[in-house]
């Protein structure tokens, strides 16, 4: 477990132009499958899992709901706050943000579990998995047994490559340097949500460094518009700046990443992980930590943090659950990222 954080006047400021408010401290809950026991700041014990599992081995659902609940659990403990947000209605449109690419997506056992949970709990009506392309193999099955378990609640998928769209400028200034309207087309599920997740396992980017549940925000670009490949999205700017505009349509309610499979520049990695919290941008700098990234060093984080979105240095981010030298796993970085 991390020392507590250093006094408020030795953390960076946030800037004033973020839309929401943000605990000053980001709490994250990071959980191995093999987490065993913990300790507070404080000495306080933190009770471990019932069934603990090596991180390479493979989880049945009861472990991965074990797993996604303690990281959750951990991440809000002591934080009266919850970020400044309160929790989801009953009757709350929710659009859960996944990882859809070629090489990976968003692990379906930990989605269901996810789902699952939110729908027990009553924490919205309508459920939308949304990402740009079909969806991934495994997930229309996976929504139709939840439709038919909980009858009143909508399971729906969104292609947001797709989908209808708005063109709308961004609420603040933008950073794109060949975007002087500020104005980007964004799916309509997007903007008319009540809330947003994103969940993504860990991934590098030869575009970003690492593309974790920030990254899942690449979907938000319509095919329609920006081309197959975001041809025309890119020829507006840095692939950094643009992913920041994205993301100040709707900055993500909460975030999780994690799962069984990740991937680095070499091909997929095995590590079961959960790390979790209100604050995007701080469970992304501990994946990245945790990735062998320095966060300090990732300019997208860096961008973000100076919008006011949150916190990227690990030392200043409170992290419950393992300790961040043990969930470290190295991760082969892309060309050009090696000094990150």
């Amino acid at each position: 477990m991390q020392a507590s954080p250093p006094a408020p006047a030795s953390r960076p400021k946030e800037s004033m132009l973020a839309s929401a408010t943000y605990d000053s401290t980001p709490r994250v809950g990071l959980v191995l499958s093999s987490f065993k026991e913990g300790m507070e700041h404080d000495g306080t014990a933190l009770p471990g899992l019932a069934q603990p599992a090596a991180t390479d081995q493979p989880l049945t659902p009861a472990q991965m709901s074990a797993l996604l609940t303690r990281a959750q659990e951990l991440a809000m403990r002591g934080n009266p706050r919850r970020g400044g947000r309160s929790g989801p209605g009953s009757e709350d449109w929710i659009v859960f943000l996944v990882t859809r690419t070629e090489q990976i997506v968003t692990d379906p056992l930990l989605l269901s579990r996810l789902l699952d949970q939110y729908a027990t709990q009553k924490r919205g009506k309508r459920f939308t998995v949304a990402a740009a392309g079909a969806p991934p193999s495994g997930y229309e099955a996976m929504l139709g047994e939840l439709a038919k378990r909980y009858p009143t609640i909508l399971f729906q998928y969104a292609d947001l490559a797709r989908e209808p769209y708005l063109q709308v400028p961004a609420t603040r200034r933008t950073f794109a340097a060949k975007n002087p309207n500020s104005e980007y087309a964004i799916p309509k599920v997007i903007r008319e949500c009540d809330r947003l997740i994103s969940v993504a396992p860990l991934q590098t980017s030869p575009l970003t460094g690492v593309a974790l549940t920030i990254g899942n925000y690449w979907a938000l670009a319509p095919e329609s518009v920006y081309g197959a490949r975001h041809e025309k999205l890119f020829a507006m700017g840095d692939p950094v700046d643009l992913l920041t505009d994205l993301y100040l349509h709707h900055p993500a309610d909460y975030a999780i990443l994690g799962g069984p499979v990740h991937r680095d520049a070499a091909g997929e990695i095995r590590h079961n992980i959960v790390i979790a919290g209100t604050n995007a941008l701080s469970v992304d700098a501990i994946g990245a930590a945790v990735m062998g990234f320095d966060a300090l060093k990732l300019p997208l984080l860096d961008k973000l943090e100076l919008r006011g979105f949150g916190v990227r240095d690990p030392d200043l981010i409170w992290t419950r659950g393992n300790e961040l030298d043990e969930a470290r796993k190295p991760f082969r970085k892309p060309q050009g990222w090696e000094k990150s």
